[in-house]
């Protein structure tokens, strides 16, 4: 599934990403540990509306003087990005049929690198990997886009007109076998798009950054 999480761009910037980059350089959760310590309210809230316990999150055991292990600074960066989020947005998406529509020649193209994403897909995989100094994380399934590029897709989504679309335009649709599955999927694309385009114009309006992640 994938989910978009919201974040302020400078607290990001100016904190998470150096703090986050300087633990995995140093092989050390030290450079890390004042950030997870000031997040701990917004973990404990979290654990609280998700019904987790505390000591389930990697988070609250950093700050509690944790060894370093990489697998658990991957862990920290996830729970970071969902803990930390100025916003979490519940928004069905379609990145496939989408790009079917918007970017076909992109949609038959099964292995397309991320330089080379059509902003359909920027939008919704993001425009950049996320990486903390030389460490990326989870490149296949993670990335962001920068208040420029929240902008310019913001613009991009702004330009689309849904009742353009036809049924034809899902023809190359792997999934979808006949016109009535076009005609349902149409639909439910038209429902749902609006409010992908608000989540990118509200993110643009205060300077967020919009980061997604596939999570299985």
């Amino acid at each position: 599934m994938l989910y978009f999480f919201l974040w302020e761009r400078h607290p990001f910037v100016d904190v998470i990403l150096p703090s986050m980059a300087a633990s995995w350089r140093e092989r050390s959760f030290a450079p890390c540990r004042d950030v997870c310590r000031g997040l701990l309210p917004a973990a404990k809230a979290f654990s609280e509306r998700y019904c987790l316990g505390e000591e389930s999150l990697i988070l609250n055991q950093v700050a509690e003087e944790l060894p370093f292990e990489r697998h658990s600074w991957r862990c920290l960066v996830g729970e970071i990005l969902m803990i930390g989020a100025a916003e979490i947005p519940e928004i069905e998406t379609a990145p496939d049929s989408l790009c079917c529509i918007l970017a076909p020649d992109r949609y038959q193209d099964e292995c397309t690198p991320r330089p080379n994403f059509a902003p359909i897909q920027q939008v919704h995989f993001g425009a950049r990997d996320l990486a903390f100094g030389s460490a990326f994380y989870r490149p296949e399934h993670a990335g962001w886009n920068e208040q420029s590029d929240v902008e310019r897709l913001a613009g991009y989504l702004a330009g689309i007109d849904p009742e353009s679309w036809t049924v034809a335009d899902l023809r190359l649709h792997r999934e979808l076998v006949d016109d009535q599955q076009r005609a349902e999927e149409l639909e439910y694309l038209r429902e749902w798009f609006p409010a992908l385009c608000d989540m990118y114009r509200r993110a643009a309006e205060k300077d967020w950054a919009v980061f997604s992640e596939i999570i299985s």
